[in-house]
């Protein structure tokens, strides 16, 4: 139930983005997601704060880079949602395992799956159906959407950042530090990096209003959602099996996208997103 939550809550934040991205900058969009889960965490926190201390005094360069990394990946986001559909971005994310096994391989030494490069073909073949158009002329016109579009490329870039916020975030859970304690620290570094927008750009703060203030907050309380309950069923079931879950959010965001959107070609989409997630599945539990 939880790891389901937490994929309502990263496909809503999707949604969301995807509603302000011509009209809130990236900056900004992020700093107020920051600041929405450091007021909802820091009460619960308190008691946290040696461990969190600890992890920053120990491991500086990790906590940044995984912050940089996770800030990377939504301002590239947002970039990629201003040209292309939800449904299409979305579906993108499911390189995230990919290139997670890749860099994990060397830095982690942990061992590819024993299914792993047919979960790889797999991921590959729903990609190439969800980047098919109506009235393609040729069968690597797909190929070429997905390797020379922006919003593709943009997609692939934030799935590279994800994977490597991945990695580094296990480094931390690996050397004992609770993964509270690390989305904490890693948002408490975030946020202070952006610490001058709200200064710098206080005419676009004020400026956010009606319905662009509520898919800011909505966006932040969906990235809220999405971690705080994919933790959750991080401690209460096996890895696996949550991380899978979780990549139902390509899915739910095909649908979010045709429902209340009106994205066209949704049903290559659905079946593209479907394909892809059957691929995650295949790496996650081999």
């Amino acid at each position: 139930m939880y790891a389901l939550i937490g994929a309502f809550g990263k496909s809503y934040s999707g949604f969301f983005r995807k509603k302000v991205a011509k009209s809130v900058s990236g900056p900004m969009y992020i700093w107020i997601g920051y600041t929405i889960i450091l007021l909802a965490f820091t009460p619960f926190m308190i008691p946290q704060f040696h461990a969190i201390k600890d992890s920053l005094l120990r491991f500086p360069l990790v906590v940044f880079g995984a912050a940089a990394s996770y800030m990377v990946a939504t301002q590239l986001n947002l970039e990629a949602l201003k040209r292309e559909d939800l449904s299409y971005t979305a579906p993108l994310n499911a390189f995230v395992p990919l290139f997670t096994l890749a860099i994990a391989i060397p830095f982690l030494n942990e061992t590819p799956p024993k299914f792993g490069l047919l979960g790889v073909f797999v991921v590959v073949v729903g990609a190439y159906i969800v980047s098919i158009k109506p009235g393609r002329v040729h069968w690597y016109d797909p190929l070429k959407r997905l390797l020379t579009s922006a919003g593709a490329q943009l997609s692939l870039g934030v799935a590279l950042c994800y994977a490597i916020n991945t990695v580094l975030m296990k480094v931390l859970t690996n050397n004992g530090y609770d993964a509270f304690v690390v989305l904490y620290a890693t948002t408490l570094v975030g946020w202070l990096l952006l610490l001058n927008v709200p200064v710098a750009r206080r005419k676009e703060f004020k400026l956010i209003k009606g319905s662009n203030r509520v898919g800011v907050i909505g966006g932040g309380l969906g990235s809220f959602a999405g971690s705080f309950f994919h933790i959750l069923a991080l401690a209460n079931t096996y890895t696996s099996y949550a991380t899978s879950v979780r990549r139902l959010d390509a899915v739910i965001s095909v649908v979010l996208g045709w429902r209340y959107l009106d994205e066209k070609n949704i049903r290559i989409k659905l079946i593209g997103s479907i394909v892809m997630t059957v691929g995650t599945l295949i790496m996650l539990l081999s």
